[in-house]
């Protein structure tokens, strides 16, 4: 992320001549950059007013295409937008306050070709595929997440602009074939495990978000220190290509939050907006636990600001709700349908896809013990990898996507080091599934007499089996003979399967090699 710092004071009617007369500033297509506005202004007022100055930038761009971005106070008399552009071509920044020093600043950027092809631009909803997911730039997105709640908590003590524990756990996970985090804006403790019960327990955080405490919080003003923690966390993920799946707001973790709809409560979801509605990488959910925020018009009203103060369109979406999903209450609002199924998850998944044309992602299936076994773990329930990563499997047969826990990362414990052998199920699974057109295929059960079976009906097939056995796959249609080969979804082996095949019933043996467990069987 790069910064622009603008004096606003004696020197600022020079500033605005020589921006107005010279070439626009370059920003590479998707780079977030901070425009500081500073101001010598003595403040009449409280120190929370700052918090509370209406600032936003209205921005025109290439194609017509008009903006308007909230900034932010960041301490030191200085303000922030922070932009990024989303097309090639001239953009004109224009700033509004009641600030008149702040007010009618311009500013000119020329965004150029980005030069890291590893950025793609925003997620958005696949247009010819609805039920699927790309980037800005055209590219695939195969989500595969990571619950890390307390994320944002990690080196709130370390020195400078260092994330000596944060970056290295980024690189080991996304390693592992995760790609996008499910991280709490803010959250306070767990009531399962309350207080720092060790060196890794990380409720409560060293930072509170807000003024005052969480006894006595003061909601009109922020805590700096705790969102410019948080700024570094996200940038590095950004700087991995890691998506930030952030829920505003958690109702189980024992946060007291500003009244819905208020003033403060405004302010809270405008703040996080203008601080990261720029990342390219950001998925917005409205709350973890949604279900128990009880009125519906609070819930939707607030879906409504956050669409309203957002001009980049990020993806939204809400945690679980079953009820409010199943009556219809956020279709048309958000993006996919965010679900948290523990029981019968393979025939629920194609409900929730047939209730309405859009993603689902189980984001809650299962939550794998810890080393010593399934009594080893910091939430009430466990299970094996195995169970987790057969969990993911079943719904990615439905044509829905999954999010992975591991009991000692999940929730406020982060224990970094520890490598649990879900760690290389997930990657096998993902490994496997980006070497197929999944965006392509449904569920098609009815073609295989047993396990799950994922068609392009005559082009692609992938058919999963909890325990290995023989079985017939309906292969009426194919347009040529396909290839087959068999997979082992824990150990990561292919074996190649014999001959090929063409239209007709077609009979299929799990080679004895890959034992007696789940197996896979892909033809194209």
């Amino acid at each position: 992320m790069r910064k622009l710092s603008l004096s606003l004071s004696f020197v600022f009617i020079s500033f605005v001549f020589a921006f107005a007369g010279n070439e626009p500033l370059k920003v590479q297509k998707w780079n977030v950059i901070d425009l500081e506005f500073e101001t010598d202004v003595t403040w009449r007022f409280s120190p929370t007013d700052p918090f509370e100055i209406d600032f936003y930038a209205k921005i025109t761009g290439p194609d017509n295409m008009s903006l308007t971005l909230p900034g932010f106070y960041n301490g030191d008399d200085t303000w922030i937008i922070r932009f990024s552009p989303t097309r090639l071509g001239e953009w004109n920044i224009t700033t509004h306050s009641e600030v008149l020093s702040l007010d009618q600043q311009q500013v000119r950027i020329e965004c150029i070709k980005n030069e890291d092809e590893t950025v793609r631009g925003g997620l958005m909803v696949d247009p010819e595929n609805p039920r699927h997911f790309i980037y800005e730039d055209g590219t695939r997105w195969f989500p595969m997440g990571y619950e890390a709640n307390w994320l944002f908590a990690m080196d709130m003590d370390a020195p400078g602009n260092t994330l000596p524990t944060l970056n290295p756990f980024l690189d080991k996970i996304a390693n592992f074939g995760f790609n996008y985090f499910l991280i709490n804006a803010w959250a306070y403790d767990t009531n399962w495990r309350t207080g720092n019960t060790e060196d890794t327990d990380y409720g409560p955080p060293l930072l509170y978000p807000w003024g005052g405490s969480r006894e006595n919080p003061d909601f009109n003003r922020f805590n700096l220190d705790y969102w410019n923690h948080f700024d570094k966390m996200v940038e590095a993920m950004n700087q991995r290509g890691l998506v930030a799946y952030i829920y505003f707001k958690v109702h189980n973790k024992l946060v007291h939050w500003p009244k819905p709809l208020s003033a403060e409560d405004d302010l809270f979801y405008r703040w996080i907006i203008a601080r990261y509605a720029a990342y390219p990488n950001i998925i917005w959910n409205l709350s973890k636990e949604a279900q128990y925020e009880k009125s519906i018009r609070n819930k939707v009203e607030r879906l409504k600001y956050i669409r309203e103060t957002d001009p980049y369109n990020r993806l939204l979406t809400v945690h679980d709700d079953r009820a409010t999903y199943d009556r219809g209450d956020y279709d048309d609002i958000v993006d996919f349908r965010s679900a948290q199924e523990h029981s019968d998850i393979h025939t629920v998944a194609l409900n929730q896809l047939a209730g309405n044309e859009w993603p689902v992602i189980n984001v809650e299936s299962g939550y794998e013990h810890g080393p010593g076994g399934l009594d080893d773990r910091a939430f009430g329930r466990s299970n094996t990898p195995e169970e987790v990563i057969d969990a993911i499997w079943r719904v990615q047969m439905a044509g829905a996507y999954n999010a992975y826990y591991y009991t000692y990362t999940a929730w406020d414990i982060i224990r970094y080091d520890d490598n649990p052998p879900g760690y290389e199920y997930v990657k096998n699974f993902v490994d496997f599934f980006e070497n197929t057109k999944f965006w392509k295929m449904e569920s098609n059960d009815f073609l295989v007499t047993e396990g799950y079976c994922l068609a392009n009906p005559g082009k692609e097939y992938v058919v999963y089996q909890q325990e290995a056995t023989s079985f017939k796959l309906n292969l009426w249609g194919l347009t040529q003979p396909l290839q087959a080969v068999w997979y082992q979804p824990l150990t990561g082996e292919y074996v190649a399967a014999r001959g090929r095949f063409e239209n007709g019933i077609a009979q299929f043996n799990p080679p004895a090699a890959l034992g007696k467990g789940p197996v896979v069987l892909h033809l194209k």
